[in-house]
């Protein structure tokens, strides 16, 4: 299906007593109109190129990535093997489970990534990422750019840690 296609029509957008419709219009065609105009598509437009996935990295011997599914530090690493479209094996691990973890790396953290093409067991999601995105086995080179450095942000998130 196309992703117009996924649009519903005016008439699968009634309400039940029939007295309004309602119609859904792509942000893509309100952003190009002239009358009608969202903010967010112009930033959006202005902040950032289009993403093009790069070929699919698939290796001999998969790369494996331990994770957490509650670790935000896990889909950092996820996202980045993601992003790089590298295919690779997935081992969630139990929150009680101390043993893999420990056996891999010494303790009980996570992301670990373990690439049995060079032996190689790391854990660190920035270490990880490095790696990935620094190495041309994993596709091409330098493809996440590196943290802003924006001070603003960075208060900002202490500002509203204690609400979260």
């Amino acid at each position: 299906a196309t992703p117009t296609s996924r649009i519903p029509t005016n008439n699968q957008c009634t309400s039940n007593n029939n007295k309004k419709k309602r119609r859904y219009v792509p942000r893509s065609v309100v952003a190009s109109s002239s009358k009608l105009h969202l903010a967010s598509d112009t930033a959006a437009a202005t902040v950032a190129n289009e993403f093009v996935k790069p070929k699919r990295v698939i290796m001999d011997d998969l790369p494996i990535v331990f994770v957490y599914d509650h670790c935000p530090f896990c889909v950092r690493v996820r996202l980045a093997l993601g992003i790089k479209n590298v295919k690779h094996t997935l081992h969630f691990l139990a929150n009680d489970d101390v043993p893999t973890p420990t056996s891999l790396v010494g303790k009980k953290i996570a992301p670990i990534f373990k690439f049995p093409e060079d032996d190689l067991v790391m854990a660190e999601s920035m270490d990880i990422i490095e790696l990935i995105d620094s190495d041309e086995r994993f596709g091409p080179t330098n493809v996440i750019k590196p943290a802003s450095g924006r001070t603003d942000l960075k208060e900002w998130q202490k500002s509203v840690q204690s609400l979260l």
